[in-house]
């Protein structure tokens, strides 16, 4: 006895009868999951290869990542390890540019109100020895001053990249 409950499709022959929806939903899972997988290997290879982490770049905000991750991995270490010997002044830079908010606040609420003083704030923020702006900086001319010039044509190479990417995206 055949079921004529729903009609079948003579190109449809090909595919297997589910008669238990568990299998239907196994099947479903299997193909989620591989699709997963050949989607993790197809951005891997689109992205350019393994993406490695670069601890501390938000740091030297003026030196592109893909500029750190085309050098070999003896000088990219070389170059962040100044970085890293600089972390902690940088950390502190930056919980004090979390607080000058506050400053400004303080100064707009104070009586009388002294435009020279909501400056400073602002200033401190901005363009101060002590922000975290300065700070970077500082250490983006020490990683510069230690690159070769091979280095350094790649650097422009890159910030010129990055500048005509963040262009198009506009």
């Amino acid at each position: 006895m055949s079921d004529t409950s729903m009609p079948r499709f003579k190109f449809l022959d090909w595919l297997p009868v589910l008669r238990s929806r568990w299998w239907t939903v196994l099947l479903g899972l299997s193909l989620m999951f591989n699709l997963a997988i050949i989607g993790f290997v197809s951005s891997d290879r689109w992205s350019g290869g393994r993406a490695e982490r670069i601890m501390g770049a938000s740091y030297i905000q003026l030196i592109p990542r893909s500029f750190l991750r085309e050098l070999s991995r003896e000088r990219r270490q070389e170059i962040m390890e100044l970085v890293r010997e600089r972390s902690k002044s940088l950390r502190e830079l930056r919980d004090v540019s979390q607080s000058t908010p506050l400053k400004l606040a303080d100064a707009l609420a104070a009586e009388p109100y002294d435009v020279a003083v909501v400056k400073a704030a602002v200033d401190s923020f901005t363009t101060g020895s002590e922000s975290l702006a300065a700070g970077g900086g500082a250490v983006v001319m020490e990683i510069v001053g230690k690159l070769t010039p091979e280095e350094r044509k790649a650097l422009v190479a890159a910030i010129r990249d990055r500048a005509s990417r963040a262009k198009r995206r506009r």
